[in-house]
């Protein structure tokens, strides 16, 4: 039985998913106990700020108008609204990540994915690489995939990477 990281494997680490819902997809590890620490210890104070503005508005801003009270309010609960939203999207995503990993910790076999194409790309501020993946292994039929990584120098073209998919669905990591 394959043994999938649980961290980062460099310039191998799927940074954005590939692939629809009905194609193959690359599972994105999850986050790491200490990046979400780190992410939860600034997040926290963020997500007081804003009770933190309607209670102002509404108890301590007492001499400002009633228009400046309605926009310390107002921004206090978008403020509020916004800072839930994100933890629970980062929440759903690492969840998700998890739940990839198990599955393919139980149902996944060992594959070989061959680099056939590889094209430079901006991730925001850092350069990346598009792979165009051909990922072979026993069990299934041999699919092409989309893969963006961090740059890398020995992510070239012919390149051979470990693999491993869940035949049934065609989920997939890419392990050093």
């Amino acid at each position: 039985m394959p043994i999938v990281p649980r961290g980062y494997a460099p310039g191998r680490s799927a940074l954005t998913g590939a692939g629809t819902d009905s194609g193959p997809r690359q599972v994105n590890l999850p986050s790491s106990g200490l990046l979400r620490g780190v992410l939860w210890f600034l997040g926290a104070p963020l997500l007081l700020i804003g009770p933190f503005l309607a209670y102002a508005a509404v108890f301590l801003a007492t001499s400002e108008t009633t228009m400046n009270r309605w926009i310390l309010g107002v921004a206090g609960v978008g403020v509020t609204i916004s800072c839930v939203k994100l933890a629970r999207r980062e929440s759903r995503l690492h969840e998700r990540a998890q739940r990839d990993l198990r599955r393919l910790e139980a149902a996944g076999v060992t594959a070989t994915a061959e680099i056939t194409a590889v094209r430079p790309i901006s991730l925001g501020e850092e350069s990346g690489t598009e792979l165009t993946l051909l990922i072979s292994g026993p069990g299934f039929e041999p699919f092409e995939s989309t893969s963006r990584c961090k740059d890398d120098s020995a992510l070239t073209v012919g390149a051979r990477l470990n693999a491993v998919v869940d035949p049934t669905d065609r989920l997939y990591a890419i392990v050093p």
